[in-house]
């Protein structure tokens, strides 16, 4: 055999290009077609002769395990580049999964998988088979596995592979370069490369999560090693950590090592990361899974990143913090009681201070309402976590804030002098926050308005001209 088979390239080329004139010769034989099933033999040579250079940048071991990679070289060599191509996607699938199952599966699938009903169905090696090939090659790309730049070139020599090689039928014509190309592309990015610098930092903190019991004096230097890490991985990171808090069998000490880094790793986290926490929680609930959605609930709250949940669920934890903060207010020993509410209610509210519209004017005169107090006072613990809430408010919260007047509770609480005196007040320290200038002249009459008279603001004529525009 070795007699029939030379060891260079060129005399390779030779002695394939004869095999390739006799199976020419068979299929005519056989009355098959046999024009343009077999690319030139000078673009096979081009192959041929490129090849030692680029499987040189493997080791042993890669090329001991390279099995589609024979078939990809036997493929160039007979003339079947499109047979070629599927191969090498075929062989950089295998190496890209392998290395997945090397890193962090359970990592990898909470990087790729959002939907938490899928995601709990992926648990084992053989699972990765159920991720599409462009879900494998990005979910690496965002885990680390694989570059930037390395994603790129795949996905494109993905989408060659779907439309250009044999997967799919077509007539397209492949050339020797572009497959040594992409070879060599496969084999620099994939084949012959593993996770490096960040990513291997996210390996090391996830492995060392699961397996050690970390301490309060351990948790600065971790968190310091997460800010350094890119805004991808901090994304992927912090999905997978929310998911693995968010698994009822998930063992104590595990548990609590992420208790002691959860806010450290949400305060560097980037707020795409956020709000898909946010879905996740709302998703689970929908779905019923009532375990889940209670830890991942608990994991917001743990972080202060319930004000992330979304809309449709912000606004009703909104309106049932409301109405908790408004029946302690109303209640006996209000003072006291008023402070749990409030401070739950203030966890709820985004930085930006906005609030879904259906909660808006309830939100707004409740705290209102509780700011100013009720004739005997206010909730004077309470009240920092009202002026803090208060503080965000934007124009369309202070145009409710100045039509108060016309709420029958609120005018009611307005007969008390140290309640006017209180609202006026309030009216002074919101002016620096709005824009409109309708809205501040509105303010402006509040602020002048005798507060032993707020009771009958609304009647006066001047106000309801500035209002109504």
């Amino acid at each position: 055999m070795a007699d029939i088979i030379p060891s260079n390239p060129d005399a390779v080329s030779e002695s394939l290009a004869q095999f390739a004139s006799g199976l020419t010769t068979y299929l005519d034989y056989l009355g098959v077609p046999s024009e343009a099933v077999l690319v030139e033999q000078s673009e096979r040579r081009k192959v041929i002769n490129n090849l030692p250079d680029v499987v040189a940048l493997l080791n042993d071991e890669q090329k001991q395990s390279a099995m589609y990679l024979s078939k990809f070289v036997a493929a160039c060599g007979i003339g079947l580049f499109d047979a070629a191509l599927n191969y090498l996607w075929d062989e950089t699938v295998r190496s890209i999964r392998d290395k997945v199952t090397r890193f962090d599966l359970d990592y990898f699938f909470s990087t790729v998988v959002t939907d938490p009903a899928r995601r709990s169905k992926l648990r084992t090696p053989e699972d990765l088979a159920k991720i599409e090939d462009w879900e494998l090659i990005k979910g690496s790309m965002e885990a680390g596995i694989i570059t930037d730049i390395g994603y790129r070139h795949l996905d494109y020599i993905r989408s060659m592979r779907n439309h250009a090689s044999a997967a799919h039928p077509n007539q397209n014509d492949l050339s020797g370069l572009q497959l040594v190309s992409w070879l060599e592309t496969c084999v620099k990015e994939v084949l012959a490369k593993d996770p490096v610098g960040p990513a291997l930092e996210v390996r090391r903190l996830l492995k060392n999560i699961r397996e050690n019991t970390f301490s309060s004096s351990d948790t600065p230097a971790i968190i310091e090693a997460i800010k350094l890490l890119p805004d991808e991985l901090l994304i992927s990171l912090s999905r997978a950590i929310a998911g693995m808090y968010g698994d009822p069998s998930l063992d104590a000490h595990v548990r609590n090592n992420i208790k002691l880094i959860a806010a450290g790793l949400w305060g560097a986290a980037p707020d795409d990361a956020k709000y898909e926490a946010g879905l996740k929680q709302a998703t689970l609930a929908a779905n019923g899974d009532v375990a889940r959605a209670k830890l991942i609930r608990e994991f917001l709250d743990l972080v202060d990143g319930l004000s992330f949940l979304p809309a449709e669920t912000l606004a009703v934890e909104i309106g049932t913090a409301v109405d908790s903060l408004y029946s302690a207010h109303q209640g006996w020993s209000n003072f006291s009681r008023e402070v749990a509410p409030a401070r739950a209610l203030s966890r709820l509210i985004p930085a930006n201070g906005a609030v879904p519209h259906s909660v808006e004017a309830k939100y707004v005169k409740v705290l209102t309402l509780c700011r100013i107090g009720n004739g005997y006072g206010v909730s004077n613990a309470a009240v920092p976590f009202y002026d803090e809430l208060i503080s965000k408010w934007q124009d369309r919260h202070i145009r409710i804030f100045t039509r108060l007047p016309y709420d029958r509770e609120f005018l009611s609480r307005l007969q008390s002098t140290s309640c006017g005196q209180e609202y006026a007040a309030l009216a002074t320290r919101i002016k620096t926050q709005a824009v409109n200038t309708e809205i501040n002249r509105g303010l402006d009459k509040i602020i002048s308005f005798p507060p032993n008279a707020m009771g009958r603001l609304g009647t006066d004529s001047e106000y309801q001209r500035i209002v109504k525009r």
